[in-house]
């Protein structure tokens, strides 16, 4: 019998539920490792024999949080806090924290001084990602990371390494299969399935990941593929908790075809490359993938980038989800609005708290932004 999209959605969904209770089951017999930013590389936590795990702010307040970083600190920082204090993360056994953004920086120095039930390590990665010296001193702190986890009794062979680098290129390989099939045929799973697809691999053994994405995968292939009757919009931004803000943009009027989110697309562009150190594998795969706004290398241009994405994609708009309080992805909006502009891609800029559902006026504005690409595609038409 042919697996359905609704029973191969089933288990992505369920964990989505309840992500971190679905990472202490999974972990339950092992050891699981928590990271703040997909400049962790997985692979190498996954070699130590530890379940890594994304953490996001998943908690109903930040009130604990609250009294000890600033206000105008990112829901992302503040929810991640809470958990931690809470005793939610207690399962994880040590905490990666690597140098993304000032606001993650001040909060593993709070987070050392005030989580204790876990073992800490801050994780220097380097803004500028396009250069031979980048790559030496990624690997050097890579190596620090490495000798970290064996103290910990966590040998970390290269063999191991490798083998980590296989399963996960593996996976990504069939993740980016899944946007590809997703630009073809959008109404499959939706762009909440699509979310959810993406943030579950973050809270299951990447080994059980991979056997659902397969099932998936041959679901969607059996599904015929439907006319969009709605315009076809990318998504792109930092962090995206909610699934639930994805199908908000969908009810609200538009086909989100793709997205360049680091709890989507972005984590599955690292790809696998030839190298003798595993370790220097990995400092090259993870600094020569799509950067994010945190980074910078020499030549690339974030709104090109978009802009090219957009078009690939047969989007008509670009909505750029946007972390209240997010400096990095405020400092690249305005040279990516204008890319598009210049090529006559409309975009909507909309700011989110991790933490809080969509609002009633996120999907006003979607659905005004939604009847304007209706409007154009119209003028374009006749």
């Amino acid at each position: 019998m042919t697996m359905t999209i609704e029973m191969a959605m089933a288990p992505f969904l369920g964990v989505c539920d309840a992500p971190y209770k679905a990472a202490k089951e999974a972990a339950k017999d092992g050891a699981a490792a928590g990271y703040m930013c997909t400049y962790v590389p997985e692979e190498l936590l996954h070699a130590a024999g530890y379940l890594p795990v994304r953490v996001l702010g998943w908690s109903d307040g930040t009130q604990n949080a609250d009294s000890l970083i600033q206000s105008y600190a990112c829901s992302l920082a503040r929810g991640a806090l809470e958990a931690g204090l809470s005793g939610t993360l207690d399962f994880l056994s040590l905490m990666i924290f690597p140098h993304t953004c000032d606001t993650i920086q001040n909060l593993t120095d709070i987070w050392k001084r005030n989580v204790s039930s876990m073992k800490h390590f801050a994780l220097s990665a380097p803004v500028e990602t396009g250069t031979d010296h980048a790559v030496t001193y990624f690997l050097n702190e890579l190596r620090r990371l490495k000798a970290f986890l064996e103290a910990q009794g966590r040998p970390v062979t290269d063999g191991a390494v490798r083998a980590a680098i296989l399963l996960y290129d593996q996976h990504r390989k069939a993740m980016r299969a899944l946007y590809a099939e997703h630009r073809k045929n959008p109404s499959a799973i939706g762009a909440r399935g699509l979310a959810a697809v993406a943030l579950s691999a973050f809270y299951v053994p990447r080994t059980q990941h991979l056997a659902w994405l397969t099932q998936l995968l041959a679901a969607v292939g059996h599904t015929a593929s439907l006319p969009d009757a709605k315009p076809r919009v990318v998504v792109l931004g930092s962090v995206c908790q909610d699934i639930g803000y994805l199908d908000a943009i969908e009810s609200a009027g538009c086909v989100v075809v793709d997205d360049d989110l680091c709890t989507g697309a972005r984590p599955f562009a690292v790809e696998a490359v030839e190298d003798a150190d595993p370790l220097r594998a990995l400092a090259r795969m993870y600094l020569d993938r799509r950067t994010c706004a945190s980074k910078h290398r020499d030549g690339y241009d974030p709104g090109a980038e978009i802009a090219k994405r957009a078009r690939e994609a047969g989007a008509r708009g670009v909505i750029f989800l946007f972390t209240k309080f997010c400096d990095p992805w405020a400092f690249d909006y305005p040279r990516m609005r204008e890319a598009l502009d210049n090529v006559q891609v409309p975009s909507l800029l909309l700011e989110i708290e991790q933490n809080q559902p969509p609002s009633a006026h996120f999907q006003t504005r979607v659905a005004a932004f939604s009847e304007m690409l209706g409007a154009t595609t119209q003028g374009d038409q006749s």
